[in-house]
């Protein structure tokens, strides 16, 4: 069953919230407020995506948005091992998103190249 756009739309709307509030306390130092917020967004809206396998590359790509969020945040708590196993998670699934999506997107490429230069700086740290 092909989902409308509008449900698509709002799903979208509801996502970029959702990070938005996860950034926002990312910034304020708020690291364990903003791992319960994304636990909390894990459970009440990531299991309700229900997209279209033309549509997948979104959730793909939302989650490894969301992982690499969650890396950042373990990072700054001083967890580089869980942060470098939470790096990789979404370094897979945003290259997976860029290699199912039809259209390049900046923002993706971006977080890549954010998530490899995250990694050489835990490597370097070994």
């Amino acid at each position: 069953m092909i989902q409308n756009k509008d449900y698509i739309l709002k799903l979208i709307e509801a996502i970029s919230r959702g990070i938005a509030k996860i950034i926002g306390l990312k910034e304020k130092g708020q690291y364990t407020k903003a791992l319960e917020e994304l636990e909390q967004y894990y459970s009440e809206h990531f299991d309700l995506m229900h997209i279209e396998t033309e549509s997948n590359h979104l959730k793909i790509n939302t989650y490894g948005e969301l992982l690499k969020h969650e890396a950042d945040i373990n990072y700054k708590l001083g967890d580089t091992i869980k942060a470098k196993e939470l790096y990789l998670k979404s370094l897979q699934s945003l290259k997976k998103a860029e290699t199912e999506s039809k259209t390049f997107d900046m923002k993706r490429i971006g977080l890549i190249n954010e998530i490899q230069e995250s990694l050489k700086l835990i490597e370097s740290l070994a």
